[in-house]
């Protein structure tokens, strides 16, 4: 049996978001999600469409995400730092609105003449 040479022609990527992706799955003490797909219609009737991958390695986690529309797709990685900058504002924002429903609740309440269960006396048995 005779065999022929074959040479290589396809050479590695040089896109960093597939280098980075490819190096990051598979790795020992990692996970990662499956791709998810959102579609976002505007307005207009406008569709974008967001794959969204999400690895952890040992080092942290790393969010992979495609953004498709008419005009092209953008591929964007988005790293720990950014992705805490995120959930630190995400959680800031739930702080302020419970802050402020819990305000607007207390003055009702003491509009309506309600005592906070902290202030009412104790009643003798």
């Amino acid at each position: 049996m005779e065999y022929e040479e074959r040479k290589v022609t396809a050479s590695r990527t040089s896109d960093p978001f597939d280098k980075l992706l490819s190096s990051m799955i598979g790795l020992p003490n990692g996970a990662h999600t499956q791709p998810t797909v959102i579609q976002a219609i505007d307005f207009y009737g406008n569709t974008t469409s967001y794959m969204i991958q999400t690895v952890r390695t040992d080092e942290g986690v790393t969010a992979f995400v495609t953004l498709v529309n008419a005009s092209g797709s953008v591929r964007t990685i988005l790293p720990q730092s950014v992705l805490m900058a995120i959930d630190r504002q995400r959680a800031a924002i739930t702080t302020k609105l419970r802050r402020r429903h819990g305000k607007r609740l207390a003055e009702e309440r003491k509009a309506a003449g309600i005592e906070p269960g902290f202030m009412k006396k104790k009643r003798a048995k």
